[in-house]
């Protein structure tokens, strides 16, 4: 103890520089906590658990470096926490969340998403390598060193430091049920939900989301998951009556997936010119019904969970993505449901590849016939790093297919899935391409939004009149819809600047549905998994197997709020009993387990 005491006073510049790395990555760890918490709350700095698993964390990255002693291995350590942390940060920003496990091994998907993972770099960011940089200069200014580095303490009292921390934090743990009970609980808070990996560590969030990967099935979730379908039966079965009434449903469905189109646009009118023009024309058609405060409820998967959303009438995994971790699983599908009732033929067309996010895999288990996708098209009017093709010349060469007969023949029942790409962030058309301008007052993305939306709409448009002059276009029921949100952690910046009062402060995306029995404007905020349920309605497809976890908005005694991935219930709760707020925040658990245990497999969906 004499020993250790004496050294440890010994705090010459060798020593001191010595320890820059440790304090260095100590910094990192707490500089990624607050830039996360300033997106959602800093309500973690308040808890004991961020400190602790944030100083296990750092000392757990640095361990490499203390026990070689070496001056490399320690700029080693702390470059991989920059390019670990910092990739975690860009993922957040659009996602919401961090990096499942599975999603390391997706290569091919960031390489095909880089515009967007650029586009999410945040100035802030470059403070980790500069804090690597200053750590490097400190630790020649203080002492120059060969060989070794000459610690303050021993190696073993380091060691057995960190696993004090490690044990001192789960015997916290253990009267609360353990770590992965109390992080599923936390979870689940309306305030902590997107907080939980500052408040445990990136380190903290793998462990929970692996062992989540790992789990089996309980008898208490069990009954727990057949309790809630019980009382969703009892909720969507207490009015049959549905307004409109629906006397011909129709045969034929066409559902337009619109990359990243939010609502706040649609009807818009800014600097003198209509953002939306074709989109408002067709709002205000009679046999419309427009819903445009639709909740954006998708996670880490974004666009392929927006299709398991309205397609299969579940809720995103909440770790991973259900599309590369399940594409065998049994799903219950719009394409099947139509098929089943109505002989259709499926199609899914998108200028996408079908290895992104494995699209194929997933229109296989999801009931589609026939895929046209990225090798399909000709790169006429392609842009951005990935050469994608426009919207504009994504529509023209359908028409082009379907007047050849490659595609939905004319006398041919069908079901037509459709993805566009242009509204991709970062929203950035070729000047060439843009067919409307406006002032430099205003932001630049929100600039580039708009002209992105107006090129969407043009191009959307064209399509429906081409629609319109089909023999089978009375017998078509045509949905437009946005995937999902496109502003991700931009939103509240823009929404504060000059001009940007007209956005949305909550991510709304639109749902339009054209050639309906009977026009309505659903005011109230629905969630994208009752989209599910009202197409069910219709296209008279109410008799198939599975209802879906949502509620119709045809069904008068829909409540109008749904909850988003943060699991904060969004709309007018006034008069929702407490009862049914709660079973809407259990939904994204009972889908999960659902997905992941594979529990629709044993649902008998045979006529």
């Amino acid at each position: 103890m004499k020993k250790f005491l004496k050294d440890l006073t010994r705090w010459d510049g060798r020593r001191v520089a010595s320890l820059v790395p440790l304090f260095a990555i100590i910094f990192k760890f707490l500089l990624f906590d607050a830039v996360w918490c300033y997106y959602t709350t800093f309500q973690p700095f308040s808890k004991w658990p961020l400190y602790v698993t944030t100083l296990s964390a750092a000392m757990l990255v640095a361990l490499p470096y203390i026990l070689s002693r070496r001056r490399w291995v320690g700029v080693t350590m702390m470059v991989l926490p920059d390019l670990w942390l910092v990739a975690n940060l860009m993922y957040f920003r659009t996602y919401f969340t961090a990096i499942p496990p599975s999603s390391y091994f997706l290569a091919d998907n960031l390489a095909d998403f880089m515009p967007a993972v650029a586009g999410s770099l945040n100035v802030c960011d470059a403070l980790f390598p500069l804090s690597t940089v200053g750590a490097i200069i400190m630790m020649f200014k203080l002492r120059k060193t060969r060989g070794t580095v000459a610690l303050p303490f021993s190696r073993l009292f380091y060691v057995i430091a960190l696993a004090v921390l490690v044990g001192v934090f789960a015997l916290a743990m253990q009267p609360k049920g353990g770590f992965i009970k109390v992080y599923d609980r936390q979870r689940s808070h309306a305030y902590l939900h997107s907080s939980m990996t500052p408040m445990y560590s990136l380190f903290g969030t793998l462990y929970y989301n692996i062992t989540l990967d790992n789990a089996r099935l309980t008898d208490e979730q069990r009954a727990q998951i057949d309790g809630w379908f019980t009382a969703h039966n009892g909720y969507i079965n207490e009015n049959k009556q549905i307004q409109p009434s629906i006397t011909v449903p129709k045969t034929n469905c066409v559902i337009i997936f619109a990359e990243s189109l939010e609502s706040w646009v649609i009807g818009l009118d800014f600097e003198g010119k209509e953002i939306t023009p074709n989109l408002n024309r067709l709002v205000a058609d009679s046999t419309t019904i427009y819903a445009p405060h639709v909740l954006t409820q998708v996670n880490a998967g974004r666009s392929i969970d927006a299709q398991l959303l309205i397609l299969a009438g579940l809720m995103p995994l909440r770790s991973g993505v259900y599309s590369t971790l399940y594409p065998d699983n049994t799903y219950f599908t719009l394409p099947k449901a139509a098929k089943e009732i109505n002989n259709t033929r499926n199609y899914l067309i998108t200028v996408d590849k079908t290895k992104t996010w494995n699209q194929r895999g997933v229109a296989r288990a999801f009931g589609i016939d026939t895929i046209l996708s990225y090798p399909d098209f000709e790169l006429t009017e392609a842009f951005g790093t990935r050469k994608t093709l426009g919207d504009r010349a994504f529509f023209r060469q359908c028409i082009d297919k379907i007047e050849r007969g490659e595609i939905w023949p004319v006398g041919e029942k069908a079901f037509v899935q459709m993805v566009t790409y242009s509204g991709h962030f970062p929203f950035r058309l070729p000047d060439e391409l843009k067919t409307v301008s406006f002032s430099d007052t205003i932001p630049e993305l929100m600039r580039d939004y708009m002209t992105d939306a107006h090129y969407t709409d043009a191009a959307i448009g064209s399509f429906i009149d081409y629609l319109k002059t089909r023999p089978d276009y009375d017998n078509t029921l045509v949905v437009i819809t946005g995937d999902h949100e496109g502003l991700a952690n931009n939103r509240r910046d823009l929404c504060a600047s000059k001009g940007g009062r007209v956005i949305s402060k909550d991510e709304f995306t639109p749902l339009i549905i054209l050639n309906a029995p009977s026009g309505m404007t659903y005011d109230g905020v629905m969630g994208q998994i009752d989209i599910y349920p009202t197409l069910l309605d219709l296209l008279g497809l109410r008799s198939y197997c599975w209802a879906g976890l949502g509620q119709s908005i045809l069904d008068p005694s829909k409540p109008a709020v749904a909850v988003n991935p943060r699991m904060v219930v969004k709309g007018d709760t006034a008069g929702v009993a407490a009862s049914r707020l709660e079973h809407l925040r259990q939904a994204p658990e009972v889908s999960d387990h659902t997905i992941r245990f594979n529990l629709l497999d044993g649902l008998d969906c045979q006529r």
